[in-house]
């Protein structure tokens, strides 16, 4: 079967950022498992209802895009996840009228999400954060307006579709949904969640697929969200002159050992910290 990973880098400051960070280890996974790589460099629709909501919705018409539809399986892959190469197949036994995807309440297990959800209020109750709360699956989707009891919430930075199985589905959740115009809203997470739980069309990956940089930080490493840190200020400015991280910082360390110990990093919310990372190692012996 054809199959590729996919995503969307639309403008200028994305686009480098996909090239200076993303590029090289995508292509060392594309090629270890033989996949295509499609990046979609421009707006799918630019309607005027597009252009008031974030670019993260378009991710839900790629699959009818020219140079998407004609494969049998694809990875979506938001622009800011970077890819261990060493990582299994995502594909892998992903049935292909299924939907491979990560849960987000169980990573990286059930428990240990309750408690990283727990520090990350407090944290936000602290600096004064607004957030919305969502203690439980059901409280995430019912917080949006949707009716039922859920035990799961999809995590759409990756998913595993196949455009002949899948493209009515995500263009429903486009045609029929609106963002609500916040980023805690998740944009098209929250619906595109609920339309798939609920045609229970979900197959659930290893959490290692989609493992968020922003917990691992606040739950193993909290000591590097401390804004009035000399050394937090120190390295901030080092990297706005330069626009590189300091390849031995502490940060580098902790977020390249974070990198080695999962298949898809995502940097949620965080894009501008790939930059820490050391993609020249292979192990977290030699950090």
């Amino acid at each position: 079967m054809k199959k590729a990973l996919v995503t969307l880098a639309i403008g200028d400051r994305y686009l480098a950022s996909y090239k200076r960070y993303c590029h090289e280890t995508w292509s060392k996974y594309a090629k270890q498992h033989n996949l295509d790589i499609v990046v979609i460099e421009t707006i799918i629709d630019d309607s005027p209802r597009a252009q008031l909501r974030s670019p993260a919705w378009q991710k839900c018409l790629v699959l009818s895009h020219k140079n998407v539809k004609l494969y049998d399986q694809v990875a979506w892959v938001d622009s800011d996840i970077l890819i261990n190469p060493t990582s299994p197949s995502v594909f892998e036994n992903v049935p292909l009228e299924m939907i491979g995807a990560v849960d987000l309440f169980a990573t990286p297990n059930v428990e240990d999400y309750r408690i990283w959800l727990e520090k990350f209020y407090e944290y936000w109750t602290k600096n004064g954060t607004s957030f919305i709360n969502n203690v439980t699956p059901t409280d995430y989707h019912k917080n949006f307006g949707f009716e039922g009891e859920f035990q799961s919430v999809v995590q759409t930075g990756v998913l595993v579709l196949s455009p002949q199985y899948h493209s009515g589905l995500l263009e429903h959740v486009y045609n029929n949904y609106e963002d609500k115009g916040e980023a805690r809203w998740n944009y098209e997470m929250r619906p595109l969640s609920y339309e798939i739980l609920t045609n229970e069309l979900a197959y659930w990956l290893n959490p290692k697929f989609n493992m968020p940089w922003p917990y691992i930080k606040q739950f193993l490493y909290p000591f590097l969200n401390s804004s009035d840190s000399y050394i937090h200020k120190a390295m901030n400015k080092v990297m706005r002159k330069s626009g590189l991280a300091p390849k031995f910082s502490l940060a580098a360390k902790c977020v390249t050992t974070a990198f080695l110990n999962n298949y898809f990093l995502h940097f949620s919310g965080k894009a501008s910290e790939m930059m820490y990372v050391n993609q020249k190692i292979t192990s977290i012996f030699e950090i």
